[in-house]
């Protein structure tokens, strides 16, 4: 294998074209990664390639793919001859989009290569195999299910396969997609070429790697100084901060006004928060910007948007000539090259320490520098520094000070912003429920644990009045009472801005009393004295220690064979013992006695 970084080193086994393609896109030099793989894929070998984000893997399988399958000559009708798999939708668009890059550079006598995309939400199984049997791709890029549904068509036959690419392989089976992929695997032939990619290959992958190729060659690509190996790239500068819960989203507001940058990424743990935060920041943040980031532009992504906005929403953010913000879940951590990302924050380290690699390296892709950040919560979640630096990830501590004054004002609008509307606060609750639910589900429990976890501080971050009921805060410590975090709200005139929600709140309201008053009688009194109650108390102790020895007396009676004269008698005497104690009683100031 050839060591030299020159395209040209290729040239006399590489399809011409292809090499005018990746001239064109800037690639002066061969990646590392690039320079390891393609030889080696290209004499077909099957591959296992691990190497740090942004380091050129797509370009490491796009080549060989296109170069095994032109040598092998045409494929027949229904026929498919590559098969990308990509752990989302987003990642395979993107897939998609690069490799018809490529293909503009087919000549114009012979651009017969094609691609398909598939992937769930844009279409049907059924409208994809027709597509497939009308322009007779050669390639198919997709995400695993749609994929196992489409080589289940008994129209789609891929007995001509050439090439299996799994790309961000330990992420698919993160996901839970080992099941689909083996599903995949059985339908497929056993004489193909298979190419394995990703920043991390876990014990997982390993397995995946003996059932799904045969006699790989593992391709390691390491950064470093040449004293210290390091997973991310040597232009990737990284640095944390130990905060407190309420002072995390102030500390971001911070990072947005002050930092340089083009665009950034800021991931959240879950859907839910990024839903609630894109809501909160687009209302408080124009109040609190400097003139500087007056401009900056906000984008929410994740999960469970559907297809079509979440398409939308990454080609806006890509697209924008200003300066922007993303917000999003781990949905846009793997394998997506979105240009010009400047900054990269976490606001909570991700429940799985690979994920951590991943989010990093949206920034500081193909020789660009960048910056990274992590906010961990003050106390056991500052050892994730340690345990970053055991993973090869260097980190230094951020600068935080003069943070106080921004986190008075941002809560001061904050509260504000919460008042005005109930169906704030709800989204608040879904979004505080949805955070604790992923704390618990941390893999890291060393660090991450829920009996350390500061259930009323991260409450106010999210700005609730009162923490909601859940199992989680049974257990929980220095819980304030009835879970309030404020004093002075009633929440029966608390309103929703939408006056159907409220109407339908009111309604709902009066029916709960009216029920209420059905079932038991009208309300009482919620509060009564000490004294009184102590009374009440007392004469209901009196009638249950009467019942319990007039039964002892009759039992005895009973027992002693004495007639029912007698047991009469006794219990006559203990009417009188008992009124005699009654008698005996006196009130001092309210209070009840014995003398």
């Amino acid at each position: 294998m050839s060591t030299s970084r020159q395209w040209e080193t290729l040239s006399p086994s590489l399809t011409p074209w292809l090499l005018d393609a990746v001239r064109t896109f800037g690639y002066s030099k061969m990646t590392p990664v690039q320079a390891s793989t393609i030889p080696l894929f290209c004499s077909n070998k099957d591959v296992v390639v691990e190497a740090v984000t942004g380091s050129g893997k797509t370009i490491s399988f796009l080549i060989p793919i296109i170069e095994i399958i032109l040598r092998a000559g045409s494929v027949s009708r229904g026929h498919v001859a590559g098969i990308i798999v990509a752990p989302t939708r987003e990642l395979a668009s993107q897939i998609y989009s690069v490799l018809n890059s490529v293909l503009e550079f087919q000549p114009t006598e012979s651009t017969t290569f094609k691609a398909q995309l598939l992937i769930g939400g844009s279409a049907t199984v059924a409208s994809d195999v027709q597509k497939f049997l009308t322009e007779s791709p050669q390639i198919v890029v997709g995400t695993p299910g749609r994929l196992l549904e489409f080589l289940g068509s008994p129209h789609v036959h891929s007995s001509s396969l050439e090439v299996l690419i799994l790309d961000e392989a330990d992420r698919l089976l993160d996901l839970g997609f080992d099941k689909t992929i083996s599903g995949i695997l059985q339908i497929l032939p056993k004489q193909r070429r298979s190419g394995l990619f990703s920043a991390t290959v876990t014990s997982a992958v390993g397995e995946l790697v003996r059932v799904g190729l045969r006699n790989p060659v593992k391709i390691v690509v390491k950064v470093g100084d040449g004293e210290y190996e390091q997973k991310v790239p040597t232009t990737l500068s990284i640095s944390y901060s130990v905060l407190s819960p309420e002072s995390k989203i102030p500390s971001l507001i911070h990072k947005i006004n002050t930092l340089t940058y083009r665009k950034a990424i800021v991931y959240f743990p879950t859907c839910a928060s990024v839903v609630y935060f894109y809501l909160v920041l687009t209302s408080i943040l124009p109040k609190l910007q400097s003139s500087q980031s007056a401009d900056t532009q906000l984008f929410s992504l994740h999960g469970k948007l559907p297809q079509g906005p979440r398409t939308k929403t990454l080609n806006n953010f890509i697209n924008t000539m200003k300066k922007s913000v993303l917000l999003t879940t781990d949905v846009a951590a793997r394998g997506l090259d979105i240009p010009e990302v400047d900054v990269v924050i976490q606001i909570d380290p991700p429940y799985e320490a690979n994920l951590f690699l991943h989010r990093a390296g949206r920034a500081a892709r193909a020789g660009r520098y960048g910056e990274g950040y992590v906010f961990l919560t003050k106390g056991r979640e500052e050892s994730y520094v340690d345990l970053m630096q055991v993973k090869k990830v260097r980190m230094q501590e951020a600068d935080e000070t003069g943070l106080s004054e921004l986190v008075t004002e941002f809560y001061r609008n904050f509260r504000d912003w919460i008042l005005d509307n109930r169906e704030n606060h709800d989204m608040a609750v879904k979004a505080y429920v949805s955070y604790v639910r992923f704390y618990t589900k941390h893999t890291m429990t060393s660090i991450f644990r829920m009996s350390e976890f500061d259930f009323v501080g991260f409450g106010l971050a999210y700005g609730l009045l009162r923490l909601p009921s859940m199992p989680e805060l049974k257990s929980a410590r220095n819980i304030p009472e009835k879970g309030w975090l404020v004093e002075d709200i009633d929440m029966d005139t608390y309103k929703y801005k939408d006056p159907q929600k409220e109407q339908a709140r009111q309604e709902e309201l009066n029916s709960s009393a009216s029920k209420a008053v059905a079932k038991h009688g009208p309300p009482k009194a919620t509060s009564k004295a000490w004294s009184e109650q102590s009374e009440r108390k007392e004469r209901r102790d009196l009638r249950r220690e009467k019942k319990r020895n007039i039964r002892e007396i009759k039992a005895a009676a009973v027992e002693n064979g004495d007639s029912s004269s007698d047991s009469e008698e006794l219990e006559e005497d203990w009417k009188t013992l008992i009124a005699d104690r009654k008698k005996r009683k006196t009130n001092i100031s309210g209070i009840a006695f014995d003398l």
